[in-house]
């Protein structure tokens, strides 16, 4: 059995029992993981998470922390005193981790940001919490921005980073670029999907969360968080 099957076993076995003690789940990353301003209001992905475990899901004392920072880089997220604020003071038991899409223009690096994810993620395991990596969703082509341009030429690679990341140290994935381009194909779609560019709206927001519960197992046609109705979800 690999370490990532010996990580979704212990996540299961923790969510099929209410007796379980209570667990601290923590998202760490960037703009997108902390909701920044493109949400309009909606509920971030680390947000449905937690309306989901703990309201649907009745695991009332479990956890769910954001500490997500728009603008981050694997740089800061490395930063040990910025750690241990962060993580490791919340003694998490999983962490979710989604970083990069800064990295490509202010690390400008691939080799070095490779290099970083890999410290930050054993740093987790070092902790004794459980990592689990995502990738990104697509953002738009907008030609007469330069920033945009450097972002939508080098995601693909950073994604491909992240898993192979993901691989070398059996760490569980979820992969939104993957989901993305099966669901979102077009830029019609992307766009009822992003609060503007490169940032989820809350469709993005959604359709990232339902993705995190079908990885973990805790995805269920039922449920308010995997099939809300009304605007903006009813769209595409």
């Amino acid at each position: 059995m690999t370490q990532a099957q010996i990580d979704f076993e212990k996540i299961s076995r923790h969510l099929s029992s209410k007796a379980s003690a209570p667990w601290t789940w923590l998202f760490y990353g960037d703009s997108i993981t902390h909701g920044a301003a493109h949400t309009c209001g909606f509920r971030a992905f680390p947000e449905i998470f937690a309306e989901r475990l703990r309201w649907e899901m009745r695991f009332l004392y479990d956890v769910v922390i954001n500490t997500g920072i728009s603008g981050q880089t694997t740089v800061q997220l490395l930063d040990e005193n910025r750690y241990d604020w962060r993580v490791r003071r919340f003694k998490p038991d999983v962490v979710f981790i989604l970083i990069g899409i800064n990295d490509i223009v202010k690390l400008k690096d691939a080799e070095k940001f490779h290099a970083n994810l890999l410290q930050l993620v054993r740093s987790v395991r070092s902790d004794g919490a459980i990592p689990i990596l995502q990738t990104y969703g697509n953002i738009l082509h907008v030609p007469e921005n330069d920033t945009n341009m450097l972002r939508y030429e080098k995601l693909p690679e950073y994604n491909q980073l992240i898993r192979q990341t993901a691989a070398a140290e059996s760490i569980i994935l979820v992969d939104h670029e993957k989901h993305w381009n099966a669901n979102a194909p077009d830029e019609k779609t992307l766009k009822l999907w992003l609060g503007e560019p490169i940032h989820p709206g809350g469709k993005g927001h959604l359709e990232m969360a339902k993705l995190i519960f079908e990885t973990l197992n805790i995805s269920d046609p039922a449920s308010p968080c995997c099939n809300p109705v009304g605007t903006p979800f009813s769209l595409g």
